[in-house]
């Protein structure tokens, strides 16, 4: 599957364990270009807060790094390697992301978020 086909591809649809191998198996390489990668690099969480529009559909990888994710507006899912659970944020709420997680959020509608430093 290439990186195009599995940005446009609902991971819902997928089982956890497939879930799991795709988290592995997108690199911030793989992603570099397209449309989830923040112009400024996720770096520049470290220097403050950044905000991104995400279209439906559209997928985040959020690894090794320590954030709060907020959701500003639309519908977010959000998926954890080893998480047995996973998580649906609307606007206002917030979802702290460990160095340990390998998380990946899709946009359930169109939407907004912010990344804070932890």
């Amino acid at each position: 599957m290439t990186t195009q086909a599995i940005s446009v591809a609902s991971l819902m649809c997928l089982g956890r364990s497939s879930r799991a191998r795709l988290i592995q198996a997108v690199s911030q390489e793989a992603i570099t270009g397209h449309a989830s990668e923040f112009p400024q690099g996720m770096h520049a969480a470290n220097a403050g807060a950044l905000e991104q529009v995400l279209a439906k559909d559209q997928m985040l990888v959020l690894d090794n790094r320590r954030l709060t994710l907020q959701c500003l507006e639309g519908q977010l899912w959000l998926t954890r390697d080893g998480d047995a659970e996973d998580y649906i944020l609307g606007p206002g709420q917030n979802f702290e992301i460990h160095p340990r997680d390998h998380a990946v959020v899709q946009a359930q509608r169109p939407s907004r978020i912010r990344l804070l430093p932890a």
